[in-house]
């Protein structure tokens, strides 16, 4: 009998049977414990290690439960536009494409996408270079342009500014009670003088259930990806993971650029876990992966 062969066979099969075991503790009841030891949270980062999965973000709290949300994308209509955009509607040239709707005067340039994005461009203060700057002043023609528009620093998540060429430049995608809305964005840059250039994508909230539902813990979510990733060559590097909802209604299916036609949905809310390989949506109510 060929007792190498048989060795090699039987730590293969313990192996096999250690990585079942340890799954189905982690992702029972452990894994839907509402509080995680850091002892346990170490352990599971070690295995993953073992499995080629390097964790190098921190581990968030658990989060509580909560319901689910309904949500449709934030939509500018044409009367919209031209009513708050303009200083005299009646001049302001509109061309409609069948992606698009482009409406422009001699200062400013809206553009409203029939993906959802809305662009807004102030090209006579683009070409103000010599203006002087000062930060607080272009900071607080931001949060009156934003406050214009239903947008306040409470609805920002993961915020960053920017200082650079005379202008003051703010980047976030959006929050929810301090969880992120995914595909989400926000660009916006402004003078002393005013806001120059805006593109944002953005949701408006429905409705917020009422039934409130457990959600997994972090570790339980990041466990999945020793399942996701247990055929691939390569090495994981998992550099973020955080809650919240996201949104997989495709507006490409809209045919009409009015903002009744856009269809309101679910938000599902996820673990999202970033790594050197994309990210990873897991269900927070129920494990199970949503995007990959």
């Amino acid at each position: 009998m060929n007792w190498s062969k048989a060795k090699t066979i039987l730590i293969i099969v313990f192996l096999i049977a250690d990585i079942f075991l340890f799954y189905e503790l982690y992702s029972g009841a452990l894994g839907n414990r509402i509080i995680i030891d850091k002892e346990n949270t170490k352990e599971v980062i070690k295995y993953l290690e073992k499995q080629g999965i390097s964790v190098k973000s921190s581990i968030p709290k658990p989060g509580s439960s909560r319901a689910t949300l309904t949500v449709k994308y934030k939509y500018f209509d044409k009367q919209y536009a031209l009513e708050n955009f303009f200083d005299s509607p009646d001049v302001v040239a509109v061309h409609t494409q069948d992606d698009r709707i482009v409406m422009e005067d001699e200062k400013i340039y809206v553009e409203i996408n029939k993906n959802g994005e809305f662009i807004y461009t102030n090209k006579a203060l683009m070409q103000d270079g010599k203006a002087p700057f000062d930060e607080k002043q272009a900071l607080n023609k931001i949060e009156a342009f934003l406050k214009k528009i239903g947008i306040g620093e409470k609805d920002r998540y993961n915020e960053s500014k920017t200082v650079e060429k005379g202008y003051l430049g703010i980047y976030c995608s959006q929050a929810y009670k301090d969880t992120f809305l995914d595909k989400s964005y926000l660009e916006i840059q402004a003078t002393n003088k005013g806001v120059i250039y805006m593109k944002m994508l953005w949701f408006e909230t429905v409705n917020n259930g009422k039934a409130k539902k457990e959600i997994i813990s972090p570790i339980k979510a990041l466990m999945k990806l020793s399942e996701l990733y247990k055929d691939s060559e390569h090495n994981i590097t998992v550099s973020d993971i955080g809650l919240g909802y996201y949104f997989n209604t495709d507006l490409e299916q809209v045919k009409e650029l009015d903002v009744k036609a856009v269809e309101e949905g679910t938000a599902i809310l996820v673990w999202r876990i970033k790594t050197d390989m994309g990210d990873v949506y897991i269900n927070a109510y129920n494990s199970i992966v949503e995007k990959k």
